[in-house]
């Protein structure tokens, strides 16, 4: 049996791995492997279950702390890489690997220690490993993330991205963690490291670890994100305010073999086929994650495609979420259209129109209109707005 090649993404709190992570190409040659609280069957998973984890966290002697870690390690590396079963992917991606678990052993072990030093913290570590015969299961490649321009700065980051309550325990541990990461760096332990930019967005993030992972693995779905896109045009608006047609006519005005128009259900559908159950029963979050990836495929496979369309879009935080991780990519429109013309168009009865409204500001389509790129008014011919959607458009499109 071939072994997948094993990669690691590591950083500190809040730096992004988990987010980046979730956005690699949903696909069967890629094994995505979350936290250790997600092995099942180990103490560690058990305690998440419980809603003690935290609590056990801290408590715990340092000897039960470390077996357990490292227990729960190596099932989740043997359970993702050595397996019976033939569909083994080509590469696997931890979030946290072994050397990110061997510094938070470290600063925890520093953390609940009197004098909090982290070079005796690492012995104690060290006798414990060597005590109970242990030894954490390594990645081909760790990846390390950092965020910050020193120390302190990449703390401050940390804590002002954490969601929960930050006390001094937490505080001081973010130091003995970040500074033991620190000198695992100068050690050279990260194969790969990327320092993220304030300024870098998701996506930027997300495109250079996939330069790095192609030239690491050589996996071609490693391509950038919907790289060959020059931006993917979202249409929203409430019902019958003309959605498909500027669509449709925007598609036409570039012509089949640049432009396509997409229908979101068509996505959705084929999500929920996936999921066995509706799309709208998951969180809008993870709506968004699969409708990304749906995209991404589907653009991968139409890879003349330059602009794409796709309508219509309700709910807002499905919207917000493409948006935060594409950035420009995305181009939000919203279709604005006075009620009398909606309803003088409309081919369906009035109390329909009506009807469809209410769901769709039940889901949020009024957000989308507060947050939108561009607010494009239909009440005027079709001809004034296409024109002036198309001069939209030029002023995003790439010059080759």
């Amino acid at each position: 049996m071939v072994m997948p090649y094993t990669v690691s993404l590591n950083g500190a709190d809040n730096v992004g791995k988990t987010t980046q992570i979730d956005l690699f190409p949903s696909n069967i040659v890629i094994g995505k492997v979350g936290g250790l609280h997600q092995t099942p069957e180990t103490k560690i998973g058990v305690l998440h279950r419980r809603g003690r984890l935290q609590e056990w966290w801290w408590e715990s002697s340092n000897e039960d702390f470390v077996c357990s870690i490292v227990q729960a390690l190596t099932r989740r590396y043997c359970d993702s890489v050595i397996t019976a079963h033939s569909d083994v992917p080509e590469v696997v991606i931890f979030d946290r690997g072994a050397a990110m678990f061997e510094a938070v052993l470290t600063a925890v072990i520093a953390t609940k220690s009197p004098d909090h030093d982290l070079d005796s913290a690492r012995a104690v570590l060290q006798v414990i490993l060597d005590e109970h015969c242990l030894r954490l299961p390594k990645e081909r490649l760790a990846i390390l993330l950092t965020h910050g321009k020193n120390l302190e700065q990449s703390i401050d980051i940390s804590l002002d991205r954490e969601e929960d309550c930050v006390d001094e325990r937490y505080r001081r541990y973010q130091l003995l963690l970040q500074t033991e990461m620190q000198r695992q760096e100068r050690s050279g332990v990260y194969q790969h490291v990327i320092k993220i930019n304030l300024r870098a967005s998701i996506r930027d993030v997300q495109n250079e670890l996939r330069e790095v992972l192609l030239q690491y693995t050589g996996n071609c779905m490693f391509i950038p994100m919907l790289h060959r896109l020059d931006c993917l045009y979202i249409f929203s608006g409430l019902s019958e305010s003309g959605k498909s047609s500027v669509a449709e006519g925007l598609c036409s005005h570039y012509g089949a073999s640049l432009a396509f128009r997409a229908k979101i259900v068509y996505f959705n559908n084929l999500i929920s086929e996936k999921l066995g159950k509706p799309v709208y029963c998951i969180p809008e979050k993870e709506q968004a994650l699969n409708l990304l990836h749906e995209l991404e495929r589907f653009s991968n496979n139409h890879y003349w495609l330059k602009i794409m369309t796709i309508e219509s879009m309700h709910r807002h935080l499905v919207a917000k979420w493409l948006k935060t991780w594409l950035g420009d990519k995305v181009q939000v429109i919203y279709i604005d259209t006075d009620d009398v013309k909606r309803f003088e168009r409309a081919l369906i009865a009035p109390e329909e129109v009506v009807r469809n409204d209410d769901l769709k500001r039940e889901r949020g389509v009024e957000m989308i209109r507060l947050k939108a790129d561009l607010v494009l008014d239909n009440d005027g011919s079709f001809g004034d707005t296409l024109q002036n959607l198309i001069r939209f458009v030029e002023s995003k499109v790439r010059r080759e």
